[in-house]
């Protein structure tokens, strides 16, 4: 008798379990989504992942692109690049002026803006005011070993370069040239009128820190950052980090409606590179960059599929970008100090080969100079260089080296995954140079944080690197090779007096066809040097999830997630 009645029960409780299921899915499908002005709409969560961990957080400390991109949603800069053309915007400035002959940056700043809420601002005031940010700037100056951008400002500010030179600490005084007028406006005095000081506060680098947060937590901020950003750090792990929505955002949209939209954005952090399309394909995230050749078919699926509706609706995303990829090398030890052996590399290689078999013409090789073309530089005069073998062995072999004295076996750091798109060209750049020089590369798969270690310590001969331009201006690129920006991980340590000279000519200078000259001036001693082996460059290319809408990323890869929403889809 009892065995009806618990057959019954048990169905009952299947058929409660389905309805839950069914209801929970349902609600996660909509995600709770609220409508706002514009046909816009509140909440959500917005998720990709990363192939590797995140080293620091402090916005002053790293260069990693993937890392910027989430520091921008937790600090915010003064001002902002908003398009291609190098238009900027005031963020937290509300007015930006350049005075006398350019030698004064003029600063007034919004009222209201709120820093995240947290427990270091107990009994204080967390209103973003004019200290934080002459704070921010000295911390930019000073020899803090977190300040590893310290070439965007120093020696541009006037006492900038004896503020480091004395170790002296931002939380007890500012850089002389930086002066306070009242909490909200405050005086930036240059050493000489830079024709790029507003290009440079737009870096993600210089997001305003809280004066009050660092006397709380010092280096300690790198993995407990407190900006004002859209978003504020909610938990991490090593495998995930969640931002959640800071209600007290200071910014709307053009309809009127407070930012950001989404309720939270996850990040999964240490993703095999094999695990990132089935996670966007069964819509754990809904964002994939840099998706390698090998899996297009994949992700874009069969004809057959798509009839079936078996394809996961989706668009791509392709930013005209002028992110550049190259070899670099250390300057300053043998082997690499010697040009020959520099030319020999450069010569050896076939970048057209790698750009269209190997990447499958994702991406485009650099066959002149190392700035891609773009709307606003070029540099025509600078020769064209092609794969020269013959010319590739006599420049080796007049740099010493022969049968009777081989090539020592380097090793050729690479950050990245085996199988990706760096751990493919790089794998055929090390074909090519035994098959043409007889040379044999030691590949090492590292992560960032151990390459830019061994760069810093020395122990890095030869690694894979990248840049994307910071603002639109040739500059962004020079800058890497100028001898203030020593210290910079991606940079080789490259000293020339007379591309310095041509630099700092081309910062100062307000005629903008003399900065041109006397950049073009300036790309030719580094190609002509070998520098680098300028690889190729390449367009930012993202698979979206088409219920993601709003999404827009600027030419330096950087996304403003404070402006994306989720839209349910209807099937």
């Amino acid at each position: 008798m009892k065995q009806p009645f618990r057959r019954a029960k048990f169905i009952l409780i299947l058929a409660g379990l389905g309805m839950f299921l069914l209801a929970f899915f349902y609600f996660r499908s909509t995600e709770r989504l609220k409508k706002a002005k514009g046909d816009r709409y509140y909440g959500g969560v917005f998720s990709y992942s990363l192939p590797e961990s995140l080293n620091s957080l402090f916005p002053l400390e790293t260069n990693a692109l993937s890392e910027l991109r989430i520091i921008s949603q937790l600090y915010d800069p003064l001002v902002k690049q908003s398009d291609s053309k190098g238009t900027i915007e005031n963020y937290l400035a509300k007015d930006i002026q350049l005075k006398q002959n350019g030698r004064l940056v003029y600063i007034k700043l919004r009222k209201g803006v709120l820093f995240h809420q947290d427990d270091c601002f107990s009994g204080e005031s967390r209103e973003l005011c004019a200290n934080d940010v002459a704070f921010t700037l000295s911390v930019a100056c000073s020899n803090n070993p977190l300040n590893q951008s310290g070439s965007l400002l120093m020696g541009k500010i006037r006492g900038s370069e004896r503020y480091f030179e004395k170790g002296m600490r931002p939380e007890k005084s500012y850089v002389s040239g930086i002066h306070i007028i009242n909490p909200y406006e405050l005086e930036i005095h240059l050493t000489r009128p830079y024709n790029n000081i507003k290009q440079l506060l737009t870096h993600p680098s210089l997001g305003i820190l809280s004066k009050v947060a660092w006397r709380i937590y010092g280096k300690t901020l790198r993995d407990h950052p407190v900006g004002s950003g859209p978003f504020y750090i909610k938990s991490r792990s090593n495998s995930r980090l969640e931002l959640g929505r800071n209600e007290d955002y200071w910014k709307q949209d053009r309809f009127g409606n407070q930012l950001p939209y989404l309720d939270e954005v996850h990040v999964y952090t240490n993703t095999r590179l094999s695990n990132e399309f089935p996670m966007f394909s069964s819509e754990k995230i809904d964002l994939l960059f840099d998706l390698p050749v090998t899996e297009l078919e994949k992700a874009f699926g069969t004809l057959t599929d798509a009839k079936k509706g078996k394809n996961l609706l989706h668009r791509v995303h392709i930013q005209k970008a002028s992110k550049i990829h190259y070899l670099a090398w250390d300057l300053t030890k043998p082997p690499f100090n010697n040009l020959l052996v520099r030319k020999a590399f450069s010569l050896a290689l076939d970048k057209t080969l790698i750009c269209t078999e190997v990447l499958r013409g994702d991406g485009q090789p650099i066959n002149q100079g190392f700035i891609p073309k773009s709307g606003y530089y070029s540099n025509p005069n600078l020769p064209l260089t092609a794969q020269n073998t013959a010319l590739a062995g006599q420049c080796l072999k007049q740099a010493g080296y022969s049968v009777d004295r081989p090539f020592p076996i380097i090793s050729f750091y690479v950050n990245a995954q085996q199988g990706s798109n760096a751990g493919l060209w790089c794998k055929e750049v090390c074909r090519q140079l035994n098959k043409v020089l007889g040379l044999n590369l030691k590949l090492v798969y590292v992560s960032t944080k151990t390459r830019d270690k061994k760069i810093k310590t020395g122990q890095a001969q030869l690694w894979k690197a990248g840049w994307v331009g910071d603002y639109p201006d040739a500059e962004s690129y020079l800058r890497l090779f100028y001898k203030g920006s020593n210290e910079n991980t991606y940079g080789v340590r490259f000293h020339n007096d007379a591309y310095d000279q041509l630099y700092l000519k081309s910062i100062l200078t307000s005629n903008m066809v003399e900065k041109k000259m006397f950049q073009r001036a300036c790309e030719s001693i580094v190609t002509k040097e070998s520098a680098i082996i300028p690889i190729y460059s390449e367009d930012f290319f993202v698979m979206i999830n088409l219920r993601v809408r709003g999404f827009n990323m600027n030419p330096s890869g950087i996304i403003d997630f404070s402006q994306v929403y989720l839209k349910t889809l209807r099937k």
